[in-house]
């Protein structure tokens, strides 16, 4: 099937377990230079001048590079191409449209709809940065790094219609909630809170996110849906009618995604016979 490069799994189990530790290792060493980053001077200079946290996120757009270039994959492995360009920006379209949009109608409905005030001055800063910094640079390590890694570690043996997919996409989607679980926790600040509800949606976003990855073959229609969905909490302050907005949003994304998995194309057959692991 062509939507991605179908890389194979590793031939062998010590192969398939190191370069699974090694996924780990790189993991845990982002983690820790996050943490670190965060009780620099520099992140202090940051926060004056540009809010929020760009340092953490170019680390994991190098992270990916790096790694694209230290283990010769091409860009396309990553996510990273033009292919089909026009059918992720479709999908990306149609399934972030109802995330970015109800919750804030909702909120206006209901006469809630308030912009966050700790943004005054930096809203420049906060579109670039959740733009580039946030939707393309995390996507591009989880869904384009990790993602693609793991899926050398697992064979890709189920699939959603057309779509096939493997436990790579759930490992990359619980690294994904783990990111963010481990948000409040650093031990350099004597901080040792971690954030369990941010554990369980993002890892359930993670699962969405690396459906749609999986779908068209390229970032874009990921970069979409995270943008999409980062428009209301980044912005605006958060009540009960945007919670229930974003609630249908990402139901609407599930939808969208399923359907465009089931649809017709030339270029598609059907999925193999899974081989063994």
């Amino acid at each position: 099937m062509p939507h991605t490069p179908d890389n194979p799994a590793l031939a062998s189990a010590p192969r398939r377990i190191a370069h699974a530790a090694a996924l780990l290792i790189v993991f845990a060493a982002i983690v820790v230079c996050v943490k670190w980053i965060d009780v620099s001077s520099f992140a202090r200079w940051q926060t004056e001048l540009l809010y929020w946290n760009y340092a953490a996120h170019v680390l994991m757009i190098a992270v990916a590079v790096c790694a694209a270039l230290t283990l010769k994959r091409s860009w396309a492995e990553y996510g990273l191409t033009g292919q089909r360009c026009k059918r992720g920006v479709l999908i990306g379209l149609c399934s972030g449209a109802t995330l970015a949009l109800l919750p804030l109608v909702l909120e206006a409905v209901f006469g809630q709809l308030e912009l966050q005030s700790r943004l005054a001055g930096y809203w420049i800063s906060t579109v670039v940065f959740q733009v580039l910094f946030v939707g393309f640079g995390e996507e591009l390590l989880f869904r384009g790094f990790f993602q693609a890694e793991w899926n050398r570690v697992f064979v890709r043996r189920f699939h959603i219609g057309r779509v096939r997919f493997g436990f790579g996409l759930l490992a990359t989607a619980l690294l994904f909630g783990m990111g963010h679980w481990l948000n409040p926790f650093n031990p350099l600040r004597d901080r040792f809170a971690l954030d369990w509800s941010a554990l369980i949606f993002t890892t359930s976003a993670g699962l969405i996110l690396g459906f749609s990855r999986e779908l068209t073959g390229s970032l874009v229609a990921a970069v979409l849906i995270h943008v999409a969905a980062d428009v209301y909490p980044a912005m605006f302050l958060k009540g009960t009618p945007g919670g229930l907005g974003m609630a249908v949003g990402w139901g609407v994304a599930v939808a969208v995604l399923i359907f465009a998995a089931h649809l017709p194309s030339a270029d598609d057959a059907a999925p193999p016979e899974p081989q063994g692991d």
